[in-house]
């Protein structure tokens, strides 16, 4: 029932709703497009109207580890990993702003509330920890990767 007055409060935006929601479309393609703007590491754009939150997995010397919270408000993108990615395989979590999950995903990692940078992503309860659903993103051995994220 929630969805439905979503779509419908989507479905009739005003005209400065409308002119905002443009330009930062516009905003968002430009950035995207625009290999001079491009960094070396791992970005998220969200291209969804939702904020959303972001947590990552890897593979590290010290073994799994999962970090979090990145921020990324619609229409923008954040820099996840500032350094050229080594690992060909990333794990993310998507998070609405109020906690719950927005891409389901086929690995289960542990996260926090809070901010939290933690090893090993399992037995979460036992550690007192949230366990979360992670998607997997292939990086096909590249040192720069964009995820774009886009659903309704």
């Amino acid at each position: 029932m929630e969805h439905a007055r979503l779509l419908s409060a989507r479905a009739k935006p005003n005209r400065l709703t409308y002119r905002a929601s443009i330009a930062g479309y516009m905003l968002f393609v430009f950035y995207v497009l625009n290999p001079a703007l491009a960094h070396a590491g791992l970005r998220v754009c969200n291209g969804s109207v939702d904020l959303v939150n972001i947590a990552i997995g890897y593979e590290t010397e010290n073994g799994l580890r999962t970090e979090g919270w990145w921020t990324i408000t619609s229409n923008a993108c954040s820099q996840i990993l500032q350094d050229p990615l080594k690992n060909t395989r990333y794990y993310l979590h998507v998070a609405d702003g109020f906690g719950e999950s927005r891409l389901a995903g086929d690995i289960t990692l542990c996260i926090r509330e809070e901010k939290f940078v933690l090893y090993d992503g399992d037995q979460c309860w036992q550690r007192g920890l949230i366990e979360a659903d992670f998607f997997q993103v292939e990086t096909d051995g590249a040192e720069d990767w964009t995820v774009l994220l886009s659903y309704d």
